[in-house]
């Protein structure tokens, strides 16, 4: 599949919703733009920037990865992840907290780093680097504000995984390289990753989010020396699995491309 095919058969796919979609797919070959540079609600995408910033932290000194945290009750968040419904399992590294908060999608994890790290870093990460639509209002869960939010756009997922993906000065390259590892090893996998074969050659390093009515999926696809950044946002769905499948079948479109 070329890319002028990718790109109208994704069109002709979201014809009918395409209101529901913000979407920026970049590839050597040219781009797709539907809607990428409207804000929209991050859901579990912000834990990207989150991620990135957590480790300059670690960088500089500021965070030390083998360090443990020791997680009471109150700390803990509702919603996805692992730690708050496990028995007596209440102490990590901050090191493992970045890996839960990325491959189960962790809101306790998440909350702890931005705790760490405090908000404002990884919003000022963000102004750095361009991304002028994503901005994090709060934690994960829990009481809080119901009128802030964390927001970010296609576009600017995009520019994220090309900071994780190529040599800059924002983040060094043994961190990028540990941050792909960490979203290589995604355990949600039933949006972009739908299709993948197993044992191939294909890498997608990814991450999801949802909330109801919205699903996403933000992700880096490498096949041999082909790559493809995509950031799918999409939102009011009256069901989630209407939008799960339609990022199912996007992610197979793009994968048939990849691959060929």
């Amino acid at each position: 599949m070329n890319f002028q095919l990718m790109e109208a058969t994704i069109h002709e796919l979201i014809s009918d919703t395409i209101d529901h979609f913000s979407i920026y797919i970049h590839t050597k070959d040219g781009d797709i733009s539907i809607n990428a540079h409207e804000p929209k609600r991050a859901a579990g995408t912000i834990k990207i920037p989150i991620l990135i910033e957590a480790y300059r932290h670690l960088e500089s000194n500021i965070v030390q990865p083998d360090a443990l945290v020791y997680i009471e009750n109150d700390m803990k968040a509702g919603g996805r992840g692992v730690i708050n419904y496990l028995t007596n399992s209440n102490v990590y590294s901050y090191k493992n907290l970045l890996e839960l908060m990325i491959i189960v999608s962790d809101n306790t994890a998440a909350n702890i780093i931005l705790d760490k790290i405090g908000m404002y870093t990884v919003n000022e990460l963000a102004t750095t680097i361009g991304c002028d639509h994503t901005k994090i209002g709060r934690r994960f869960m829990g009481h809080q504000d119901p009128t802030l939010d964390n927001y970010t756009s296609a576009r600017d997922m995009v520019r994220f995984l090309h900071l994780i993906e190529n040599h800059n000065e924002i983040v060094t390259d043994t961190s990028r390289k540990d941050i792909k590892k960490i979203l290589l090893h995604q355990q949600i996998n039933h949006k972009i990753a739908s299709y993948a074969e197993q044992k191939t050659n294909v890498n997608i390093y990814h991450k999801t989010g949802e909330l109801p009515g919205i699903e996403h999926d933000v992700a880096l696809v490498t096949y041999r020396e082909k790559k493809v950044y995509m950031a799918i946002l999409s939102e009011n769905w009256t069901n989630n699995g209407t939008g799960k499948d339609y990022l199912a079948d996007i992610g197979k479109i793009v994968l048939e491309y990849t691959k060929s």
